[in-house]
This record gives structure tokens, sequence and C-alpha cells, in this order.
């Protein structure tokens, strides 16, 4: 409709910094309600016991409204809404009534004036322990004789999943080489700034029920929440302010959000708990983990012609809401990459233990997969003595083949994979980094140089394939797009904002297609009172599924402008253009002022007889295909003899994402994913004592610890969305890990060192340089 320049494609700064930088972020903990009451959980310091409780001793404390073991509250189970066809789900209590299955299950809750008073009545429950036999390891919990974490599964087993088109053993007789390994996908814990935190407050006179809550899916969530409850949904209000990061774990139903939401009914008065940091290592989901046996049948030039997986899932004592579909199905999906292997079988099976559930954590199960694939095209290569990077290229879809459907079921829109491979080792000199690897190791110092390249769909949608795989969740996202009559503008949106600058960045997709300034444009979200039904933030779709329903949106707002301002210039709809400040009619010099059609749409003074009053749209946008992002990166490090610590000299990535909206807002977004999957690799890992408690918390990557990282974006457009945009939240987490470890392995390969299972901390790096000392291999 417009002339003006773009919106999209500019690196605007994010408008919302300004208020955070100036401590005017408005976080759950800010809220302090009317007669606000404070709660405090009671969590199992064992990993399996029978339990008793009693909370006399702490109804006794000063400032103690009320304190509930679970035999005082009448709750269901939270239970997951995500089961794989075939899983046998075992939903986390409410509180635990009689038994306990991992260290910081809840079993108590204590109510109090004060956070303080909450906190110090807690430690006077009284919780008697009969601790009983626990396993910790996915592999030693499906072993005949393990102890079983619910008694009526005698296997421990919560799903088996199986995939591919076989072909396997026939392939591995032609091949000229067959390798086999096993791979460690560790368990960490997900550590946002901000962590879990709830304030419920009921409401007698209305029978409403109000939740605010760090969350990422409002509206699933209350929905969720009204089932448990049986909570009249339309009384259910699910309001979620500024978020201090998401990455997964926030978009899940917990046990604390249904005690309290109980409680504030039965008390009449608000209850708020913020989640410590203790409790956040215990009770938020945890990622990864995942035991991974890989056989490969090649040729003796690299070629791959089979890939058979066997992998065993940690899922935790109980199903988090994602809790079987990110192991098996986002997992198993991706485990092919970006490469044309003719045959794959991909077995997987999740196991219940005693330990704190997993779900998903930026990537949610594509990190796993290209951590596996990455690593046998590298070992392929070593294995062969093969340059890694020829090795990928010459597996690679290729343009010509996309779409391509892979054995897996993946189906790749598109892509230009080795175009950017080879970009990205031009960029860094590839060549130049051998010849100075080389001289390196001449030098008695250890260099090594990985690559790393993935894909991942994004965009969730097409709600009758979520069917099949047991999501129960929407598939589609929602936004109303509003021109008031001053002429500003406000979008209500299903999608919310934890760091990704929604209010930047859907501003800039409105704008657009209404030929406003995105300053002049209001971003609401996070409040399901106000804002359309939505499906929430996650699987890298906000822009996705959330920036094209805003288009649409904002689209028929500015066609029922261009109709009413022909309408006042008696001209045709087609003749309009609009210069920012005023509808003008091609070659004519009529024209009409933006505020006097905005004025007219609200006053219905010089309408056309069959308009509505107003400028307001409302879609639902329910996508028909995912988007596939991809990228290639590449890690250079060397790493100190003496003390096994591994330096991150150069890090480079090339991400195709698709139409950028803000490229200064996508560079942050793989900066953060970057670092976060350097974190992995180096720094992070949820250890387990032998009692089944975790370990202390393990250093994440820091400013002064995370090595200046080099970006690029290249484009090839998607035709699964209007946008032409695919995700780009996810890929650096995704292609960090595996660019790290193989950079590592490749600098100590010579030591016959052929694996290291993450993290790469200096004491497991230095006693696999201790152990090939004085070994030279090829």
């Amino acid at each position: 409709m417009n002339k003006i320049s773009p919106w999209k494609g500019r690196a605007l700064p994010r408008f919302e910094d300004a208020r955070f930088l100036t401590g005017r972020g408005r976080y759950v903990d800010d809220i302090v309600l009317p007669n606000q009451l404070y709660g405090a959980f009671v969590r199992s310091a064992h990993a399996h016991a029978h339990v008793q409780v009693s909370v006399s001793s702490a109804l006794a404390m000063p400032g103690v409204v009320a304190a509930y073991s679970g035999s005082d509250l009448a709750l269901p189970d939270v239970a997951p809404n995500w089961i794989v066809p075939g899983t046998k789900p075992k939903g986390r209590p409410a509180l635990a009534r009689s038994l306990v299955r991992h260290v910081g299950e809840s079993v108590a809750v204590v109510v109090a004036e004060s956070a303080a008073a909450a906190t110090d009545a807690a430690e006077r429950v009284e919780v008697r322990y009969d601790p009983l036999p626990h396993v910790l390891d996915q592999e030693a919990a499906l072993a005949a004789d393990a102890p079983l974490v619910h008694a009526d599964l005698p296997d421990n087993q919560a799903t088996l999943f199986r995939v591919g088109n076989g072909g396997f053993d026939e392939a591995a007789k032609t091949a000229d080489h067959a390798i086999s390994f096993v791979l460690r996908n560790r368990r960490v814990v997900p550590y946002p700034i901000e962590s879990r935190a709830v304030n419920a407050d009921f409401e007698a006179a209305s029978g409403r029920l109000t939740l605010y809550i760090s969350q990422q899916i409002p509206h699933m969530l209350r929905r969720m929440l009204a089932a448990a409850l049986q909570f009249p949904e339309h009384k259910l209000r699910i309001v979620s302010p500024d978020v201090g990061g998401g990455f997964g774990p926030k978009m899940h139903f917990y046990p604390e959000e249904l005690v309290l939401s109980h409680v504030t009914q039965r008390l009449g008065r608000p209850v708020k708990w913020t989640e410590t940091r203790r409790e956040n290592m215990v009770a938020t989901t945890h990622g990864r983990d995942h035991v991974m046996k890989i056989n490969v049948a090649v040729r003796r030039d690299g070629t791959i012609l089979a890939l058979r997986i066997n992998s065993t899932a940690n899922v935790g004592a109980y199903l988090s809401s994602m809790g079987s579909g990110v192991p098996t199905v986002n997992v198993a999906l991706f485990t092919l990459g970006i490469y044309a292997i003719p045959h794959a079988e991909v077995l997987i099976r999740c196991a219940y233990t005693h330990t704190t559930p997993v779900d998903a954590y930026r990537g949610a199960g594509r990190p796993e997969a290209a951590f596996v694939i990455e690593r046998t095209i590298d070992r392929v290569a070593h294995e062969l003595r093969l340059d890694p990077a020829e090795v990928r290229l010459r597996n690679m879809v290729r343009p010509d083949q996309l779409p391509y459907r892979q054995p897996v079921g993946s189906v790749l829109d598109s892509g230009q994979y080795a175009v950017a491979l080879r970009r990205a080792m031009q960029r860094v000199e590839y060549a130049n980094l051998r010849r100075q690897q080389k001289d390196a190791r001449s030098a008695g110092r250890l260099m090594g140089i990985g690559i790393a390249t993935y894909t991942h769909s994004c965009g969730m949608g097409m709600a009758e394939r979520l069917v099949r795989v047991g999501f129960d969740r929407g598939g589609f996202e929602s936004a109303t797009v509003r021109v008031h009559a001053d002429g500003s503008a406000t979008i209500l949106s299903g999608s919310h904002s934890h760091g990704q600058g929604h209010a930047t960045t859907f501003a800039q997709i409105a704008a657009d297609e209404l030929g406003i300034a995105p300053q002049n444009i209001e971003v609401i979200q996070g409040d399901t009172d106000a804002v359309p039904m939505g499906t929430g933030t996650f699987n890298s779709r906000s822009v996705a599924v959330g920036g094209s329903a805003i288009k649409i949106a904002a689209a028929r707002v500015a066609r029922r402008m261009r109709r009413i301002a022909a309408f006042l210039v008696q001209a045709e709809p087609e003749r309009i253009t609009f210069d920012g400040a005023r509808f003008r009619v091609a070659e004519s010099d009529a024209s009409v002022a933006y505020a006097d059609v905005t004025r007219a749409a609200w006053t219905g003074q010089n309408l056309p007889r069959d308009m509505e009053i107003g400028l307001e749209e409302t879609e639902f946008h329910h996508p028909t295909a995912m988007s596939s992002p991809y990228g290639a990166h590449v890690a250079v490090v060397e790493i100190d003899k003496e003390t096994g610590e591994v330096a991150v000299l150069r890090y480079f990535a090339l991400e195709d994402c698709g139409h950028v909206i803000n490229p200064l807002l996508a560079r942050g977004q793989l900066h953060g994913g970057i670092a976060q999957g350097l974190g992995q690799a180096l720094y992070e890992g949820a250890f387990y004592d032998a009692n089944g408690a975790p370990t202390d918390n393990p250093p994440i990557p820091r400013f002064d610890t995370t090595p200046n990282l080099e970006t690029e974006f290249m484009t090839t457009p998607t035709n699964t969305n209007p946008l032409g945009a695919k995700g780009i939240g996810e890929g650096g987490a995704i292609g960090a890990p595996p660019a790290i470890v193989n950079a590592v392995i490749d600098a100590l390969w010579h030591l016959g060192v052929r694996s290291l299972d993450m993290p790469l901390i200096p004491e497991r790096v230095l006693a696999a340089i201790r152990a090939g000392e004085g070994q030279v291999h090829a």
C-alpha cells in the first residue's frame, strides 16, 4: 500500500531496552498484591523413599497462615500433554503423598505473611523418610534387576520409539567400512536469569482466579490449569509480565502452579512463590540426557550408506509436559541433519529414573540429533583420513533434491547447504587454518578445528500432524491489529517474548503493511484477558507463525484504510498509494490525510455503507508446513597440555533463517544460543552424587569466557509462511556443542583420543591427554 522504505530488514535497537536498562521491568516477583501471602515448599532430600509428613510444628510458627501436606490436598497429578503413542505416562504429583521419587520433589507447602516466615516455618515441617533403592542412569534403569521407579512399570520404560526405512544390514554388506561408537549428551540445567515465579490470586466475589507467572505459553497454561482444577476457563486469567529468560522450561505446567492456585481459593488471599536457585536445580525441568550407540556404514570415499542409532533417554521420575516427545520425535527426525543418507534406523527408549524430570531446553531434541550426525561425520572423516569438510560436502542434500524427505520422515524445505559450508570455510580461511594446525602440532601445541552443520524444523503448526504424534496443543498463532483514531496502532499477539524483542520485530512487520513508523505501534502480549487465544513462544515459531499472523491481519487493516481513502476521494482502491502522511490517487492530485481516514473509520462518518466501524482485524494463522533453518559453524580451539583447559580461539557461524526481520536482534539471538551451546560443551552438566542429590551448580558462560563471535546471515526464503522467515532462536545452541567437541577431538586425535563426553572440563581433557601421551596415532 505504501511507498515508504520497508522497515523489515532494518537493524533497529529494541524498543523495550530502555525500560529494562533503567530498572523499570516488571517481573512476577515485583508484583505485590493487597493482603499478599507467601509460599515455601518443603522438598525431599532423598531420591526414593516412603514419607510421612507432619505440618503441626510449622503451623505454630509466627506469621504462618496455613501448611499442607500431600494428604491434605485432593489434587490430581500434573499430566503431560505430549504423549507419544505407546507411552506409559506418569504425571507429577502436586505434592508427594506417601512416596518421593527424586530429590527436590515437593512434600509440603507452607503459607505465611512474609517470605522469610514461610521459609523459616518450612524448615519446621517434620518429614520422616524411609529410604528405598534408587536408580539414576537410564541404561541401569532398563536393566532387569533395576529398582522400580513406578511399581506398575516393571521395566521402567516410558516410551519406545522407532523410525527409519531399514536396510542397514544390507548396506553394511556392501560398505567398505563399518564404524561404531557411543556418544553421551549429558543432562544440563537451564538456569534462566529469572527463576520460576507464581503469584496466585482468587477473588471470591467474582469467582475469578488470576495467576501471575513467568511463562512462555499463557493461553496453553490456562487450558491445562483449568482442566486440572476443574475451574471454568473463562474465569481463569493468566498474566505473564516481563520474563527473564525462558529457554523451554517455562513452557510447562508444574505442580507449584496447581498447588498455589488451589491454596489461594482456600485462603481467599493471594499467595506468591519465587523459586530459589537450589529449587531451580532440582524442581525445574532439565534438558538433554541421552546415551547414543551409533553404527555407520560408509564407502572409502566417505559416502555414508546407512546409519543405525540406538538411543536411551532419561526422562526423570515423571513425564513433564513434553517429556515423551522431545527425546523421541524431536531427536529422531533430525538425526540425519542436512545429509542425503539412503538408509536409517533409529530406535529410542525412554526410561524413568529417580531424577528431576527432563523436558524441552533450547533446541529441544535437535541439539542431541545434531550432535549425533555431526560427531558421526567427523568420526568417519578421521577414521578414513579424510577432511571433515569434504566428507560433509560429499553427503549433503543438493538444491535440486529439495524439498527432500529423509528416511526418518523429516522434510527439508529449502537450503543451499554446500554454499553455506563453503562460505563459512572461506570466511575462516579454512585451508590456512589447517596449515596453522600442522605448524602448531610440529611445535608441540594442540590446536583443533571443528565444523558442525545443522538443521531443524520450526514454526510448529499443522494440528492434524500434531495429533498423530500425541501432542495436545494448538499449532496456530493469533494476532489482532488495531489502528486507532489518532493513527497509532496496537498489536495483540498470542506469542510471548522472553527476551527475543517482540515489541520491536512485530512492530516492524506491521509497520510495513500499515505504512506507519514502528515506534507508533505498541505490542501487547502475555495476558489471556487481553489477547485472543494463542499458542505461545517455543520452537522458534514467533516470527514464522506469530509474525505471519500480524502481517496478514495488518494487511487486512491496510486494505480497509485504502478502501476508505478511495471512498473519500472518489477513486478506485487499486489507485491509492500512501506516503506516510497522505493517501494519494495515482496520476492525480487528489489525496486525503491519514488522520482523516482513521477518524472516519472510528466515527462512522463518510464510510461506505457496507463497511463496519473501526480499523481492527484478527488473524488465527495456522501454518500448513514447518520451515527448516540451517547453519554452518566453525570453531578453532587450542588445548593447554599441562592443564587440559580448552581455549576457544575463534568461532564463526553462518546462518540461513530466511528473510531477517531485524538483523541486530537476530544476531543477538544467535549469540545467545551459541553461548548456551558453549556452556553445554565446555562447562555445564547436571551431576548426581551416590544418594541422587544434584551436586553444586556448574559454571555457566560469562562475557569474559565467551570468545568474540563472528556471525553472518545468508538468505534462502521459505514458502512455508508469508514472511519467508525461518527461526533463529535455537540455531546457536544446536550448532555449538558439536562444533566445539569436534574441534577438541580434532586437536587430540593424533594422541589416540577418539571420544570425550561433554562437558569438556579440564580434568577430563587432561586425563585423555595423559592416556595418550607417548603414543602417536595416524
